[in-house]
């Protein structure tokens, strides 16, 4: 039983790894993430600027932690979705443009 619960583990670890490079590959480097990514038709041109990059132009207030960044298409169009914590416990969220790191939507959670 001990033998299966690490052979798991290992498992785990290892997709973790691959993924983390994958996501590394693409944020660092600029290559896709898959084949199948969409970009938006009027941005052909230029590439999504890395994540430190769009992080430092947010200005985000003193104390707010990122807690989740997701990749997401909508109308064919990638943006980025930031799920953030003020220091004082306040949920949000913000949509960014990968290209411009201009905040699209701004969302309040309760």
């Amino acid at each position: 039983m001990r033998y299966i619960v690490s052979g798991i583990l290992l498992l785990g670890l290892l997709a973790l790894w691959m993924a983390n490079r994958q996501w590394h590959d693409y944020e660092k480097e600029g290559k896709p993430a898959s084949p199948m990514a969409v970009r938006p038709l009027e941005k052909k041109d230029k590439d999504p600027l890395p994540l430190q990059t769009i992080i430092g132009r947010l200005q985000l207030p003193k104390g707010t932690r990122i807690l989740e960044i997701e990749r997401e298409h909508r109308s064919h169009i990638m943006h980025y979705e930031f799920e953030l914590v003020t220091a004082e416990g306040r949920f949000y969220e913000l949509h960014i443009d990968p290209y411009t790191a201009e905040i699209v939507e701004r969302e309040k959670e309760d």
